[in-house]
């Protein structure tokens, strides 16, 4: 495990202009030609953020009925959808990182580990609007304490988690085509394997064992804590946390550090 996390920042430290360089062109790239450019990559997280309040809080005002005082709803669900919109946007980009970038990666000096690094940057900060939204939301619901800045804590660890799916997936998008297509369908089915759009105080007990056995349920309990209750309210996802957010770290590096050699060949 230190000698990942040394690899990487060794990468980092080395080429940090290399990723800022591919993290602005890919931002910039992605809205070219387009008469609002990368105002849309801005405005469409702002956008959803907007959607689920105006769902949630007034056509479908639901209020939990216990152990909360009947506070809103949508603050709730604000907080614990926006970390999984980055994470599926990363999911969604992850296969295919090293298949849009051939020409690159046969290049024998091109260091192909700042592509992911570049991946995860440029889909995570477009939703760092989502999050100033978020926060100004529970603030004026009233529902952030000093309990709330370890919110710094939670993007690092969603972050590491990130780095290492983007490794992950990355490489066996090389090997495994396919692999988007099923990505894609995990997305749909995953937002309703965590407990993001149910009343916790009316959640079938099958339903809760669900939550538990997905690993993202963990990433969610805790933005929902810091966001929603003020307070550690899930206990064992703080410490379920940073752990799944170090060993995806470790696994998704491993495995790319391993097959790295082959990837040349299998473009």
């Amino acid at each position: 495990m230190v000698t990942t996390f040394t690899a990487l920042w060794g990468i980092v430290r080395e080429r940090h202009e290399l990723i800022y360089e591919l993290t602005q062109r890919e931002l910039r790239d992605r809205h070219n030609r387009q008469i609002f450019g990368t105002l849309w990559e801005y405005g469409h997280p702002l956008l959803l953020m907007l959607v689920y309040t105006g769902l949630f809080a007034y056509v479908f005002p639901t209020r939990y009925s216990s152990g909360d005082q009947g506070r809103d709803y949508a603050t709730c669900i604000l907080a614990g959808i926006l970390p999984w919109l980055v994470f599926q946007e990363l999911l969604a980009r992850s296969p295919v990182i090293l298949l849009g970038h051939a020409n690159l990666v046969k290049q024998i000096i091109f260091p192909v580990e700042t592509l992911p690094v570049k991946t995860v940057l440029a889909s995570t900060i477009p939703y760092l609007v989502g999050l100033i939204f978020t926060i100004f939301y529970s603030l004026w619901h009233g529902n952030l304490t000093l309990f709330s800045l370890i919110i710094p804590w939670l993007i690092l660890c969603q972050f590491l988690a990130m780095l290492g799916v983007a490794f992950f997936l990355s490489a066996a998008g090389v090997f495994f085509h396919d692999l988007r297509e099923l990505i894609r369908i995990f997305c749909t089915v995953n937002l309703f394997a965590q407990p993001i759009l149910y009343n916790p105080y009316a959640t079938p007990k099958w339903m809760t064992m669900i939550f538990h056995l997905n690993p993202f349920s963990y990433l969610t309990w805790c933005w929902q804590d810091a966001l929603y209750y003020g307070m550690p309210v899930h206990l064992e996802a703080w410490f379920a946390l940073p752990l799944l957010s170090l060993f995806s770290l470790w696994l998704g590096w491993t495995t790319f550090r391993q097959t790295h050699h082959l990837f040349g060949d299998a473009l």
